[in-house]
């Protein structure tokens, strides 16, 4: 019996959605990109043990999702330049890249052992032919002052101090679109960091195709306004609070 495709494997896990995801993507990239991450998960330590059985659903699907919702819903285009912060070795970030009309993708990583990985399947392997679509930055969120269109992250920082973490980033009128699981309880504190660094929450979307693996949602936070004097604050001082709000 002949192997399944990756279309066949995503469309038995979700047959309502894939007919609508399937006109999106290039496929063919996609296996490529979950080929390189079962092969090089040990040697870049990628995901946990548990994780690294359930790569295609917990990873390259739950991102194709988020990738698709931000896409349907017109917030990423062609013209957008997108950087995913604390990628990893491209998570949820480079499925941007492999989109039929992709964005302009930057992948932010401080630390290279996943992503320069990433970086060399582009070079030289399987993903080579979107070279031009991917840019690597190796640095610390906090310290790039950039003018983003799009931020996304998936659990880099903890909710709502990513916020904080990429205000430099965001370009005025820009969007940060941190990618959530369960929703987030203290308001007075989101109002408070999210005002503080110049962020306006303008919605909340939620993605019930997603619930076979739990709760997920996409916050949409534009940035409204330079952050408040003093603002964004060193690192360690919003390593030290978000601390002591989760004991």
């Amino acid at each position: 019996m002949s192997e399944k495709t990756i279309q066949e494997e995503i469309q038995s896990i979700i047959p309502d959605l894939f007919p609508t995801l399937e006109p999106e993507f290039d496929w063919e990239l996609v296996k490529n990109f979950y080929e390189f991450l079962k092969r090089d998960n040990e040697k870049g330590g990628f995901f946990s043990r548990n994780d690294s059985e359930k790569i295609l659903e917990r990873h390259i699907l739950e991102s194709l999702i988020f990738v698709w919702k931000l896409k349907s819903t017109g917030y990423v285009s062609r013209e957008t330049n997108v950087a995913d912060v604390g990628t990893g070795p491209g998570l949820p970030g480079f499925l941007f890249a492999l989109l039929k009309k992709p964005p302009h993708v930057f992948l932010v990583d401080s630390q290279k052992r996943k992503l320069a990985l990433l970086e060399t399947e582009i070079e030289s392997g399987s993903l080579s032919k979107i070279k031009k679509r991917v840019d690597f930055v190796y640095a610390r969120t906090e310290e790039i002052s950039s003018n983003f269109d799009v931020v996304t992250s998936r659990a880099m920082v903890p909710y709502p101090y990513i916020a904080e973490v990429t205000a430099r980033m965001v370009k005025q009128k820009g969007i940060l679109c941190p990618f959530l699981a369960q929703p987030y309880q203290d308001l007075e504190k989101e109002t408070e960091v999210l005002t503080n660094n110049g962020f306006l929450m303008k919605k909340e979307i939620p993605i019930p195709e997603l619930e076979f693996v739990g709760k997920r949602h996409i916050k949409i936070l534009q940035k409204n306004s330079l952050p408040k004097k003093g603002y964004p604050r060193d690192w360690k001082e919003i390593v030290k609070e978000t601390k002591s709000k989760n004991g």
